[in-house]
């Protein structure tokens, strides 16, 4: 039950990050640029690496080299769906993205049975359908007036898709991290390469694209407001850092993998419901606050229960 823990903390800090990327995406970048964001993650996939070297030394280099492709493999995977997630955050409204982005616990169970040979009990199975019942009751039942409206289904193809290959490198880190006991040496190890293949795909992306390279200069060294993207940025860049590393460990930890995202995916809704609730007044610039009502928080606190239920059950 205590590997439950990382996911939902990380999911804080995913959500911290994902009101700074509305706000570099709504306000700094031109369109069809969403791409360079995700390679200004350069910063945290790097210092990350200084970091670990700084602290293990050779050790967290120490393992064999189909782990380490195979962990590299899960690195570049994940920033392809960075570049999807970015995207769809700059196309559509948040309400599309966190509908949608509910497919991610389908497309990590399946894909969890499928190339890692899981099997799903019953009583996990029914925990699953009380979580997913928890973020339909979030999602739906909060819907306002305004916001009931025809889906945006270009927003819904990208946010799949982003879904997809964010599931897809969660897999492949799980199948090549080091077997065994979780120790805070294997962690680093995994961590590591994947950073590692982060940031090649990052440094790639860089090379490749200059229409990204043109966003980066434009957008983080000049400019009028050039310090204050530079600052949101940087901040983004900690709280990414903050959430994959909650989060990788708990894939290093989980008895099934295909668990972890489930209870990430309804864990950032209420993040994203407190965070909205305590901060939005105070910053209208990265969080568009809304009122909430006595049936919305009715639906929080019955959620809440839900997934209680759905964590012991899926335990």
């Amino acid at each position: 039950m205590m590997w439950a823990i990382f996911p939902i903390f990380a999911s804080i800090f995913y959500c911290v990050g994902s009101y700074i990327q509305n706000y570099l995406t709504d306000t700094a970048l031109p369109k069809k640029r969403a791409g360079s964001l995700a390679v200004m993650h350069i910063i945290s996939f790097a210092v990350s690496l200084l970091i670990l070297f700084a602290v293990f030394g050779r050790a967290v280099m120490v393992i064999p080299l189909d782990h380490a492709l195979g962990l590299i493999l899960a690195g570049i995977i994940n920033v392809i769906g960075a570049v999807y997630y970015y995207k769809a955050i700059q196309k559509g409204d948040n309400i599309d993205i966190v509908v949608f982005g509910q497919v991610a616990p389908l497309i990590s169970i399946g894909l969890g049975v499928f190339l890692l040979g899981e099997i799903i009990t019953v009583n996990q199975a029914l925990g699953f359908l009380f979580m997913i019942g928890a973020s339909a009751l979030v999602v739906f039942g909060n819907q306002t007036k305004s916001e009931k409206q025809k889906p945006n289904f270009g927003v819904a193809i990208i946010t799949i898709i982003y879904c997809f290959f964010s599931v897809l490198s969660d897999i492949v880190y799980a199948m090549f991290i080091s077997e065994g006991p979780a120790t805070i040496i294997s962690f680093a190890q995994g961590f590591f390469y994947f950073q590692l293949g982060s940031l090649l795909a990052a440094l790639l992306g860089f090379i490749m694209f200059p229409t990204w390279r043109h966003a980066v200069r434009t957008t983080f060294f000049t400019g009028k407001k050039h310090k204050l993207h530079f600052a949101a940025e940087l901040a983004d860049n900690l709280m990414l850092l903050g959430g994959e590393i909650l989060y990788k460990f708990g894939l290093v930890i989980a008895p099934v993998v295909s668990l972890v995202s489930p209870i990430g995916r309804v864990a950032s809704l209420f993040s994203n419901f407190i965070i909205t609730l305590c901060f939005g007044r105070v910053f209208p610039k990265f969080i568009r606050a809304k009122r909430f009502t006595r049936r919305m928080i009715l639906n929080y606190i019955v959620a809440a229960i839900l997934i209680v239920v759905g964590i012991v059950m899926m335990n």
